[in-house]
């Protein structure tokens, strides 16, 4: 069991907080978290195929399916066919998408924001240098 004071737990406990402020900041769009990673994805690469959105949000192809789906559905993505390749679909945000993704992007800002209320230029410079070490080690697990 872990202690309550390891730098693991206060990790997970971060994260859920994080989470929960997502969650619910996201339910007046009514996103959930996955929907907008997916959107923040198809907006970062237009054109981009469900596979390769599938390995990013680390999720089985048919879950992805169903995601793009209920975002089709809202008018938030279109999936176009190239003339090159007509069993893969490019992935791309509608107006509707880029209109929302700019709202997503806001959340996210606010969060950050609240992140670095507290803290210090040097206590954030300190966070940068740390944090992507600790990521790494899950990384590291991957490979």
């Amino acid at each position: 069991m872990l202690k309550s004071d390891s730098i693991s737990e206060k990790i997970y406990q971060i994260s859920n907080l994080q989470q929960n402020f997502v969650a619910q900041s996201l339910k007046y769009l009514e996103l959930n978290p996955i929907q907008a990673r997916s959107l923040n994805y198809i907006a970062q690469h237009p054109g981009t195929i469900q596979k390769n959105l599938a390995g990013y949000l680390e999720k089985p192809n048919a879950t992805v399916t169903n995601i793009l789906k209920s975002l089709e559905k809202a008018d938030f993505i279109k999936r176009k066919i190239p003339v090159e390749n007509e069993r893969q679909k490019q992935l791309f945000l509608t107006a509707a998408g880029e209109r929302v993704i700019g709202e997503v992007e806001q959340i996210f800002a606010q969060l950050n924001a609240l992140v670095e209320l507290e803290l210090t230029a040097k206590e954030i410079d300190s966070l940068n240098q740390v944090l992507p070490k600790v990521a790494s080690v899950f990384s590291k697990e991957k490979s």
